[in-house]
């Protein structure tokens, strides 16, 4: 074999290989984790002043999971005038599978949620409420196994 054949073998075999990378492009999904991601970033200073209250007011472990049930936990010192809840369940991997719920804890401060609402994997877990007229914030991430 010559040395033009060489090169047309390189040159067909670098061409297959660009295909093939543009074919495995298009089968990814790149989705942003938030819709109207530029208007909740304009926003972002009042999640960082929810955070720092909810951290002035506890450090203690806000979301926690059994076998069954994810529980989430609110401190006794922020239950007071609890309003608005809300979490949002975010799955990175599939955007269908993202789902949002509002929330009243109960006496004790607990609010469960069944796994079989869920599918195992990674969630980020964003909580939010008011409480004495004081927005609080949390961020976590599980997985759901």
């Amino acid at each position: 074999m010559n040395w033009g054949h060489k090169i047309t073998i390189v040159i067909v075999g670098f061409i297959i290989a660009m295909l093939g990378m543009v074919y495995l492009a298009y089968q990814q999904t790149n989705e942003m984790v938030d819709t109207n991601y530029y208007e909740k970033e304009l926003k972002y200073q009042l999640k960082i002043d929810a955070s720092d209250n909810l951290n002035a007011a506890t450090h203690d472990t806000l979301i926690t999971q059994s076998n069954d049930a994810l529980i989430i936990t609110i401190p006794e010192n922020l239950r007071t005038a609890f309003a608005n809840g809300k979490l949002e369940f975010i799955k990175n991997d599939d955007k269908k599978k993202d789902f949002s719920l509002h929330f009243q804890p109960d006496a004790n401060g607990l609010f469960i949620i069944p796994k079989d609402k869920f599918t195992n994997g990674f969630y980020k877990i964003r909580i939010q409420w008011e409480s004495n007229h004081k927005n609080y914030y949390h961020e976590q991430d599980i997985v759901v196994k």
